[in-house]
C-alpha cells in the first residue's frame, strides 16, 4: 500500500476494529495486500482475495488464512460469527449468487459487514483512476445503501445499522484529519461522506415444535426496596419452562435483603436466587447481575413495581423466535400518569432519545425503560467490552444500549405499561441525572462518529 492511502485505509481499519471484537472466527473478502488487512485479533480469520500474491501481501500471522479465488466462485466451508466485505460487491457480476452462499453458512448470530464507496463520489473516484491517483480497476456497480438495503432483505438479511465516515480520504499535512473531525461532530455532511459501512444480520429462520425452548433469567436491582419484594416475586408468572428470578440487592438499609431470602423460603417453586452487588449503582448491579444470569435469555425487570409482569411475555417470544437480538421498553407509547413519570422526565428522555437513535443508527424512544433483554452469549461480548465509554455508566442502561449497537445487534422496543410505584421513593433527580445523562450523549455521540472507543478497565 502507497504512503499516499494510508491515513485512508488506517480510518476504514479503526471503523472494523470497533466493531468486530477480539477471539471472533472471521472471514474477510477483500484486498490482502500489505497493510490492507486490519488487525482484528481473531480466533480464525479466512481472508478471499482474487489478486492474493505472497510478495505482495507479506507474512500473516498463524490465525490467518489466505485463499486466492474469485469471489463469485467462492463456496464458505464453514461458518461464521463475522462476514466482512471489503469494496467486494461493486466488483461482483452475481451479488444475489455471493449473497446467498453467505446466507446459508450464517449463524442466527452472524454479522454480515458491508463497506463500499459513496456513490455519489463516483465520477471523482473515476478521474482520480484516470490520473494515476488511485488503482484503476474494471467497471463498478454502484449502489445506495437504499439499494443494498433492498438486496440484502431479499437474500435474507436485516440491516441493523448503517454509518458513513471520511469527507476527506488524505491527510494533507493534518487538514484531512481535522476536517474528518469536523464531520464526525456536526453531521450536516453526512450525504456526501465516501465511506458506507453496512451491518446486517440473518433473518429469523422458521422454528420448528423439536426446538428447545431457551431458559429465562429476571434479572431484578433492588436497593431500598423491601416492600415490593413479595408482589414482585407473587405476580412474576411462569414465562419459560425454565426460569429463574435473580435479585442484585445493593446494600439495602430497609431490610431488603432479609426480605428476599423470606419471600425465597415461602415460594419455592418461584426459583428465586440473590446475590449481593459488589460496588454501589445501578450500572454495577446490572454488570454483576447480567454475568450471574443462567438463562439463556436475561431479561432485566423493575424492581419498584412500576412494571406489567405480563409484557415479559413479549420480550421472551421475540428472543425466542429470534426475531429481535436487543429489547427495550418504550413507557412514552401508552398514556403516562403524571404519578409515574413528571411531564419534565418525559420531555427529556424523549429529546434524548432522538439524539440516542441518530448517532447510534437504530430507532430508540425511552433510552432509560426499566425492561430490557437480549440473549446471555451476546451479553457476553458486552460484558467483555465493559467500560468502552471511558466513564461510569451510572445507569447501566447505556453501556447496554451502546455495546449493543456497537456490535451491530438488531435494536428494537416493545411498548410496556407503566404505574406508579406503590412503596418507597424513586431514586431518580432531575437535574443529577439529567446532566449525567447530557455527559453519557456526548461521549457516545463522540465514541460512535470517530469509531474509537476509551477503554475503561473493570474488575
Amino acid at each position: 500500500m502507497t504512503t499516499i492511502f494510508k491515513y485512508y485505509y488506517g480510518r476504514i481499519h479503526q471503523a472494523l476494529k470497533f466493531l468486530i471484537p477480539p477471539g471472533r472466527n472471521v472471514l474477510y473478502l477483500g484486498p490482502s495486500r500489505m497493510g490492507c488487512l486490519p488487525e482484528l485479533k481473531p480466533s480464525k480469520m479466512v481472508v478471499v482475495d482474487p489478486e492474493y500474491s505472497d510478495s505482495a501481501s507479506g507474512s500473516q500471522p498463524p490465525e490467518v488464512e489466505i485463499i486466492k479465488t474469485s469471489y463469485e466462485t467462492f463456496f464458505p466451508q464453514e461458518k461464521y460469527e463475522d462476514v466482512v466485505l471489503i469494496s467486494v460487491l461493486g466488483d461482483l457480476d452475481d451479488i444475489s449468487g455471493l449473497m446467498g452462499r453467505i446466507y446459508e453458512k450464517c449463524q442466527p448470530s452472524s454479522r454480515l459487514i458491508i463497506y463500499q464507496h459513496n456513490h455519489l463520489w463516483q465520477y471523482f473516484l473515476d478521474f482520480a483512476s484516470r490520473l494515476g491517483i488511485k488503482n484503476r480497476g474494471k467497471a463498478q456497480n454502484w449502489m445506495s445503501v437504499r439499494d443494498l438495503k433492498t438486496f440484502l432483505s431479499v437474500a435474507g438479511f436485516d440491516t441493523t445499522r448503517t454509518f458513513s465516515q471520511t469527507i476527506m480520504p488524505l491527510r494533507l499535512f493534518g487538514l484531512g484529519v481535522i476536517m474528518n473531525r469536523l464531520v464526525a461532530i456536526f453531521p450536516i455532511l453526512d450525504f456526501l461522506l465516501l465511506d458506507q459501512f453496512i451491518i446486517a444480520r440473518p433473518k429469523a429462520k422458521p422454528q420448528t415444535l423439536n426446538d428447545p425452548a431457551p431458559s429465562l433469567t429476571i434479572c431484578i436491582t433492588v436497593r431500598n426496596e423491601k416492600g415490593n419484594i413479595e408482589p414482585l416475586v407473587k405476580n412474576l408468572h411462569q414465562v419459560a419452562k425454565e426460569q429463574e428470578i435473580l435479585f442484585v440487592e445493593g446494600h439495602s438499609e430497609d431490610g431488603t435483603l432479609e426480605e428476599i431470602q423470606r419471600v425465597k423460603d415461602a415460594y419455592p417453586a418461584k426459583n428465586v436466587r440473590v446475590i449481593g452487588q459488589p460496588g454501589k449503582g445501578q450500572g454495577d448491579a446490572i454488570r454483576v447481575g447480567f454475568k450471574a444470569a443462567k438463562g439463556d435469555i436475561i431479561a432485566l425487570y423493575e424492581g419498584d413495581g412500576t412494571s406489567i409482569p405480563e409484557d415479559l411475555d413479549f420480550f421472551y417470544n421475540a428472543l425466542r423466535y429470534h426475531r429481535s437480538d436487543f429489547l427495550e421498553g418504550s413507557r412514552l407509547i401508552y398514556p403516562l400518569n403524571r404519578a409515574a413519570m413528571p411531564f419534565t422526565n418525559q420531555f427529556g428522555n424523549s429529546v434524548f432519545a432522538i439524539w440516542f437513535s441518530w448517532f447510534l443508527g437504530q430507532y430508540s424512544t425511552d433510552v432509560l425503560s426499566g425492561i430490557k433483554a437480549l440473549r446471555r452469549k451476546d451479553y457476553q461480548l458486552i460484558y467483555d467490552n465493559w467500560g468502552f465509554l471511558g466513564m461510569e455508566d451510572p445507569f447501566g442502561d447505556f453501556e447496554l444500549l451502546f455495546g449493543a449497537a456497537r456490535l451491530g445487534l438488531k435494536i428494537n422496543e416493545i411498548p410496556i405499561r407503566y404505574q406508579p410505584r406503590s412503596y418507597g421513593e424513586s431514586k431518580t433527580n432531575v437535574v443529577r441525572h439529567g446532566l449525567l445523562l447530557l455527559k453519557m450523549a456526548i461521549h457516545g455521540h463522540m465514541i460512535f462518529r470517530t469509531m474509537t472507543p476509551r477503554k475503561k478497565n473493570h474488575e
